[in-house]
């Protein structure tokens, strides 16, 4: 007989327990809800009293705003100063391949043969230039 009367005052707080969390999960689906109906509304920030942070939030978002302009700005300067290292690397290429040219016509010999090749009557100076004073 004890072991009913312990088995029934056992049972009691357990059905007591299944009411305060059915209240519970009431509770929280009405607060889900209403949280629901005040976003859509536009009253939620203004039920959690953020309105005293108005500005603040204002400030916050344009700082946001800012920093992703700005790192979208130096990612294109860093794409276009990648687009001019190559444009810089051919120009060296270029530049060297001319002064390799240079260097080679700068020889008399690579000059005679060019004057021969276009007709022309010019050579190489027998005596020295005279100096006119």
């Amino acid at each position: 007989m004890k072991e009913e009367e312990d088995m029934v005052q056992e049972g009691a707080p357990e059905e007591g327990g299944k009411k305060e969390r059915g209240k519970s999960l009431k509770r929280a689906a009405e607060f889900l809800r209403n949280s629901t109906v005040a976003v859509l509304r536009g009253e939620f920030l203004i039920r959690l009293r953020f309105d005293r942070y108005f500005l603040h939030i204002i400030y916050l978002f344009f700082l946001a705003v800012m920093s992703i302009w700005i790192k979208l700005e130096i990612e294109k300067t860093m794409a276009r100063m990648e687009d001019n290292k190559k444009v810089l690397e051919d120009c060296k290429i270029y530049h060297a391949q001319k002064t390799c040219e240079l260097v080679s016509l700068d020889r008399v010999s690579t000059v005679q043969d060019l004057l021969e090749k276009a007709g022309s009557d010019l050579t190489v100076p027998d005596r020295p230039a005279d100096r006119i004073r």
